[in-house]
């Protein structure tokens, strides 16, 4: 069904993820400027050991903290930065989605469509066409059809299965589109077609 699809595409598109990927990295990118509001501790030990014999050891222990006093003039607006990034990269996600969503419908109808006209060829238009032209190869033989009117029961024999391959060809080419959005082999070996 079309919501299988979908959701294979979702879950399947190279873009969608892209897109997801640049979302995480926004969204970090607004926790660290979030972090930049507080004060920022640092511990260090230090050990040194020289010649036992003349020197002590020496041991240092230092504590720093960075207290942030210009909150106005450079946190807030990377934050604001920062959050219109993630903000925008949410848009692109939905907008990816949209666009693949959009895609997989055409196809999916366009597959859809193609089946039925080429059950209406296969059962029903070109059986009857070629009947047509047997009958009128027989009439033809037996002097009671003109060669004219043979002629063009062949040729709409030849233009109704033209029209049946260029539909072939259009749902194979729309069934290839949607392997190629969902990821997903949607035929089988050996299938009819």
């Amino acid at each position: 069904t079309f919501d299988q699809l979908l959701a294979a595409a979702k879950a399947n598109s190279p873009e969608i993820a892209g897109a997801q990927k640049m979302v995480e990295k926004q969204g970090l990118q607004v926790d660290l400027a979030k972090k930049d509001f507080y004060p920022d501790f640092n511990l260090q030990y230090m050990w040194q050991r020289t010649d036992p014999t003349q020197f002590r050891a020496y041991y240092m222990l230092s504590l720093s903290v960075r207290v942030p006093i210009y909150r106005n003039r450079k946190q807030r607006p990377e934050l604001a930065q920062a959050e219109a990034d993630l903000s925008r990269s949410r848009s692109e996600v939905e907008s990816q989605t949209q666009q693949v969503a959009f895609e997989l419908r055409t196809e999916y109808d366009t597959a859809q469509k193609n089946a039925e006209i080429l059950n209406i060829y296969r059962e029903g238009l070109l059986p009857q066409a070629r009947a047509e032209f047997e009958a009128g190869v027989a009439a033809y033989q037996n002097n009671r059809q003109d060669f004219q009117s043979l002629l063009t029961s062949f040729l709409d024999v030849l233009k109704l299965d033209e029209e049946y391959w260029q539909s072939a060809a259009e749902r194979e080419t729309a069934l290839a589109r949607l392997e190629q959005l969902t990821g997903l082999s949607l035929r089988e070996e050996g299938e009819k077609k």
